[in-house]
């Protein structure tokens, strides 16, 4: 079973790949794409079994580029901030529900543009072969809105004119995944609603926009030990995303020492190589409520022509803060019995 995954997943991974095309962003990227699973995959929501999860993850882009289309909107100032995206997760495994939940606040900035929403899933868990599949969905609701100092300079354009200030959209997401002790592999696909919704039925405020596309995700990661120092592992990830006409690809490396530290290089194709630099710092305490925190911070060098041109982007950061903690006593078994009893599926 487990090479059957495998041997699939590198298959796709391969295949959509081959096309390495300009990728119109729509949902949030995030460095840290390990650590925020859940907000495009949700098969993934809970993957850290049996536990409470709190996750936070700010990203500020292209730093200090100030080169805005002035022929297209007239600004009192330049907005040299970059676009920001911001999340933040609760996640949680309950056993009567053979399952885990979780809430997504994510809110996204870019340029005049503000996306605020939130999402509601649900993940299935049962155990297959060795490891853990997760199968989810999600129900999320979008705003979007147009900063107020947003004017055109031209006039008679009347899909301009009819621009909404604010809209409200309603669609929802489906994923799968399956974890193992060393590696994992998994498929989002996210806004479905939108990609057979053209007339945008769903929409309950405004005549015109832009609705966030459909979008299809494929990661996976593996957990090398070092067999010379096993106090050393390679933590090799990646994720391959498209809205069904172009695809974007990134990649993140990571060394981790002793559980505690780590650290590592990230690429997003056409976009940033990122330096990566964290630390669960009470991984070894025998404290259960110390143990779950882990930090990370990352700083990306802007890898395409807004970083080589006047007013250029001077990079990315992002910084990450995740706590987990045990909601669930390890279960003892002692005595005698039928092994049939004395054995209980983890889900």
């Amino acid at each position: 079973m487990r090479k059957v995954i495998q041997k699939v997943g590198l298959l796709l991974l391969l295949a959509m790949s081959v096309t390495l095309s300009v990728f119109a962003q729509d949902d949030a990227q995030f460095t840290f794409f390990p650590w925020v699973t859940s907000y495009y995959n949700a098969g993934g929501i809970g993957e850290q079994h049996n536990t409470l999860c709190f996750t936070a993850d700010y990203n500020n882009k292209y730093l200090g580029w100030g080169d805005l289309p002035s022929t297209a909107i007239n600004n009192d100032s330049v907005d040299r901030t970059g676009p920001q995206d911001f999340l933040f997760s609760i996640e949680s495994y309950l056993k009567k529900l053979h399952g885990s939940i979780g809430v997504t606040l994510v809110h996204d900035r870019l340029g005049y543009y503000s996306n605020t929403g939130v999402k509601l899933g649900y993940a299935y868990k049962l155990r297959v072969g060795g490891g853990h599949l997760g199968i989810g969905a999600q129900v999320s609701l979008y705003n979007q809105s147009i900063d107020g100092k947003w004017r055109t300079t031209q006039e008679g354009d009347p899909t301009l004119q009819n621009l909404s200030e604010s809209t409200l959209d309603l669609d929802f997401s489906f994923g799968v995944m399956y974890k193992a002790d060393q590696w994992y592999l998994g498929l989002g696909w996210t806004q479905i609603a939108a990609m057979f919704d053209k007339q945008q039925a769903l929409r309950v405020s405004g005549e015109y926009g832009s609705r966030r596309s459909s979008q299809l995700y494929l990661h996976g990661g593996y957990t090398w030990v070092m067999p010379f120092n096993p106090n050393w592992e390679l933590i090799p990830q990646a994720l391959v995303k498209t809205d069904f006409k172009t695809f974007q690809w990134e990649v993140l490396a990571l060394a981790r020492y002793n559980g505690v530290y780590w650290g590592g290089i990230g690429y997003r194709f056409q976009d940033a190589v990122s330096l990566a630099f964290g630390a669960r710092p009470f991984y070894n305490s025998s404290n259960m409520y110390l143990k779950g925190l882990d930090l990370g911070i990352s700083y990306g060098i802007t890898a395409n022509s807004l970083g080589y041109r006047k007013n250029r982007s001077f990079g990315d950061v992002e910084v990450v803060v995740r706590y987990c903690f045990d909601i669930y006593k390890p279960e003892v078994f002692s005595g005698y019995g039928n092994s049939r009893y004395i054995y209980k599926n983890r889900y």
